[in-house]
């Protein structure tokens, strides 16, 4: 449904699913094996978003874009969560806030404890903040503003949390406040932390990006996929080939002695050859 208008891209994607790429799928895929692309435009580093299999190579290019908006002089801004105990069900008063919050910033509603912002920089929606607006979980923009505290320019204390305007192009641009609430462990009740209800996002795993669909994305096709699937479920995220290019590529990868899930693959053919009808 994604591709649709895209033959081409289609048959690789049915080809890559059930493990029978040809050789005129893999001479398309290796077109796109150029880093040259990878450069300006769409495929900028300030404005790709780039799929990878792994949590440590989504950090890693999160922060070597950081380090690219460093390089340029742009001005940077580290903020720190404030976090406090509300809704008590145990005593908390000696205790440190700090031990009874979830280092898993998926149980602290999507919110990280220290983040690097800047003006430009990419971010998607941790939480869902107006349904109705298209505000949800997984959204993405780029800060447009950074808003602090009391009108001023910059931040005056480490405890300052700011505000931020982000263009989520469609969806429009929204200012977005911190907060977040979320149970604290130890059955300590209810714990509160401000911060802004967002990560940076100019790279995501395969599995974040399950479900998601865009118009161009940097794809990593190498060494380091290491699940069945993880190569078509990124391929499959974008529209189009010309939104694709790949950053690296193992074809190995895709071509593996266990290409596909036979029963899978029958079972795909059954609903095929003998579809639901309705009354």
């Amino acid at each position: 449904m994604r591709q649709q208008g895209n033959a081409s891209f289609v048959d690789i994607l049915n080809a890559l699913r059930i493990g029978e790429l040809q050789s005129e799928h893999f001479v398309e895929l290796i077109s796109k094996v150029n880093t040259s692309r990878v450069a300006t435009g769409e495929f900028s580093i300030e404005k790709a978003l780039r799929i990878y299999p792994t949590n440590q190579q989504v950090n890693d290019h999160n922060q070597a874009v950081l380090e690219h908006f460093r390089a340029k002089g742009t001005t940077m801004f580290k903020i720190k969560a404030q976090a406090k105990l509300i809704d008590a069900t145990r005593n908390g008063k000696h205790i440190d806030i700090d031990t009874i919050i979830p280092s898993d910033i998926n149980k602290t509603g999507g919110m990280p404890q220290k983040q690097e912002i800047t003006v430009g920089a990419k971010v998607m929606l941790r939480s869902n903040i107006d349904v109705g607006k298209g505000l949800v979980n997984g959204a993405i923009g780029h800060i447009t503003e950074i808003i602090w505290p009391c009108f001023r320019r910059a931040p005056i204390y480490e405890t300052d949390i700011p505000s931020v305007r982000v263009d989520f192009a469609n969806k429009g641009i929204h200012i977005i406040h911190p907060k977040s609430v979320f149970p604290a462990k130890f059955s300590y009740g209810t714990a509160k932390r401000r911060m802004l209800q967002m990560v940076l996002s100019w790279a995501f795993t395969v599995h974040k990006m399950q479900g998601s669909t865009v118009d161009y994305a940097v794809i990593y096709l190498g060494q380091k996929l290491f699940a069945a699937g993880q190569a078509y479920v990124a391929l499959s995220r974008v529209k189009s080939l010309e939104g694709l290019p790949i950053e690296e590529s193992d074809y190995a990868k895709l071509s593996g002695e266990k290409p596909c899930n036979t029963e899978a693959l029958l079972e795909m053919n059954t609903m095929r050859n003998h579809p639901i009808t309705y009354d």
